[in-house]
């Protein structure tokens, strides 16, 4: 991994990295099927819920005999309890953690049995088995986060707004203590139901897991068995050295490769090494911040796609490994808007643009500029990418030069991986390089692009405001007919197009690299594409 992970606590979580390490120690009631990307496969419940005909209850039931870590029995009480810690309210940092749980209303008991919970939903929501039940709401220990007052105390209303002040204070002071320091890696409170348990947390070095001898989820063949006794997470920050390990037979896994290096390894002359490159459900892009002066015409944002050379960063820099796209839904999906036609690389067609949007060179020193409230505005901004990235940071250069004989001067800047993330989510930088993975059973855009998720760190990061997107997101939302989700996904990707709000790139493919002395290696498209818990050592 290139960063150490900041929480393994769920619900404090935000990157990639801690997921991972995260869905080895703790389950959900469904599990998603890695092959079909859909959530069929009942898990902590022993089958799937029963769902009302207006789509607003499920009932569930645990599978009975399930235990944490430490031998203690789940029961439906931890299930409710990690609802609620997951919906207080007072966890602002986590914007979009809340966005997938606002459909829920309410959970209890039914009737009183430990092991049968009942969910009453808001409004019909058609990704709440795979975005919650699958997904986000993973199950903690009630018994383990009892500090001072717990939730029982709260109604589920209160958890989601300001409470009376006696109640505030009680509510405020769990949620400082479950997002404290020392929380966040200490294996006496990451406890879960998973295949392992957390052994180790060595800050800035590795993250140890152990098998858990108390899991239980082993009745579901490939997917439920597990097999390393132990699965180490190491950081290496250093690609050159990342490289010196795996040859060395110190790692086995680098489970995403720079492009550049990736093709420079020879596994002709390293048997014991193979690699290969698999397509997940995401996108590349470039994001804007629509709040800058230089971005807010839409001309202006369709210059800057017109400016990206696509294909020649494609062939020369990320060495095959993407295709180019338009949409940010993946071909392969059925709402994908096959009309959408790919923006050339068409220097002379954004400069009309710019010229039509008032952006021209009006003081002759070279960089086009424009009058904005009375003040004459150079077209000057920075690109911020995460330290470590050359590989972004190449693709940023060669846009950067593209720019230039336009008039347009761009910066590059790096920060470390925080510090970026804190930029982006306050909506403090420019414009940036990102890749935004689709949800494995469908994509949910509403997160990314309702101008509601610009507040708060949301995820609009690039604070796009669109009544006609919001309007169509919010019917994608609530519509439960496949054909007629469809037919909306597709008008938002037109509108998309027009709007130009990011800059489209590229379907990138994920390139990887493993000791080959493991048994039943598999590639999946369901983020991140593999599951090391699966790989059986060769004897």
């Amino acid at each position: 991994m290139l960063n150490y992970p900041e929480t393994l606590i769920p619900f404090n979580s935000n990157s990639t990295e801690e997921f991972n390490i995260e869905n080895q120690i703790f389950e959900t009631l469904l599990r998603m099927n890695p092959v079909t990307c859909e959530p069929d496969i009942p898990w902590l419940a022993e089958s799937l819920p029963k769902e009302s005909k207006d789509h607003k209850q499920f009932d569930f039931t645990l599978r009975k005999g399930i235990k944490f870590a430490d031998g203690i029995e789940l029961t439906g009480e931890d299930v409710i309890f990690s609802l609620k810690a997951a919906k207080n309210f007072l966890q602002a940092e986590n914007k979009p953690l809340h966005d997938y749980l606002e459909s829920i209303q309410s959970a209890e008991l039914i009737d009183g049995d430990p092991y049968r919970i009942r969910f009453i939903l808001r409004k019909s929501d058609w990704q709440i088995r795979q975005l919650v039940f699958a997904s986000i709401l993973t199950i903690i220990p009630k018994h383990i986060f009892k500090y001072g007052n717990n939730l029982d105390g709260y109604s589920w209303e209160e958890l989601e707004k300001r409470v009376e002040k006696k109640k505030y204070d009680q509510l405020e002071n769990f949620t400082e203590w479950f997002g404290s320091a020392e929380l966040q890696h200490d294996p006496k409170y990451i406890i879960g139901t998973g295949p392992y348990y957390l052994k180790d947390c060595i800050t800035n070095d590795r993250v140890i897991l152990e098998k858990n001898p108390y899991y239980t989820n082993k009745f579901n063949s490939e997917f439920g068995n597990v097999y390393p006794g132990q699965i180490i997470f190491m950081e290496i920050c250093d690609w050159d050295a990342t490289i010196t390990a795996l040859k060395a037979k110190d790692i086995d896994l680098i489970g995403y490769m720079l492009p550049a290096l990736w093709n420079q390894i020879d596994t002709a002359k390293r048997p014991y090494l193979s690699k290969t490159t698999f397509p997940l459900s995401s996108y590349g892009y470039i994001g804007w911040n629509l709040e800058r002066p230089y971005f807010q015409n839409k001309k202006v944002r369709l210059a800057l796609a017109h400016l990206i050379d696509r294909k020649t960063i494609i062939d020369s820099i990320l060495y095959g490994l993407a295709e180019q796209t338009q949409t940010p839904v993946s071909k392969s999906r059925p709402e994908h808007n096959s009309d959408i036609p790919l923006i050339t690389y068409d220097p002379e067609a954004a400069r009309i643009l710019l010229k039509e949007a008032g952006w021209e060179d009006h003081d002759g020193d070279g960089i086009i500029d424009k009058k904005i409230n009375g003040e004459l505005v150079p077209f000057k901004f920075e690109f911020t990418i995460n330290s470590g990235n050359e590989t972004r940071k190449k693709i940023l250069l060669a846009y950067a030069q593209t720019l230039r004989k336009v008039g347009i001067q761009s910066e590059i800047i790096q920060l470390e991986w925080s510090v970026y993330l804190d930029k982006l989510r306050n909506h403090n930088l420019d414009a940036w390089y990102g890749v935004w993975q689709n949800g494995e059973g469908g994509n949910d855009f509403y997160v990314i692009y309702h101008s509601s998720d610009e507040n708060n760190k949301g995820s609009n990061y690039g604070s796009w405001k669109s009544k006609s997107a919001d309007h169509v997101l919010e019917a994608i939302q609530n519509e439960m007919n496949p054909t007629k989700r469809n037919k909306f996904e597709k008008e938002f990707q037109k509108i998309i197009y027009e709007e130009q709000p990011i800059t489209m790139l590229w379907y990138p493919y994920t390139p990887v690299i493993w000791n080959n002395r493991f048994d039943n290696v598999k590639w999946y498209p369901q983020s991140p594409g593999y599951n090391p818990a699966w790989w059986i050592p060769k004897k």
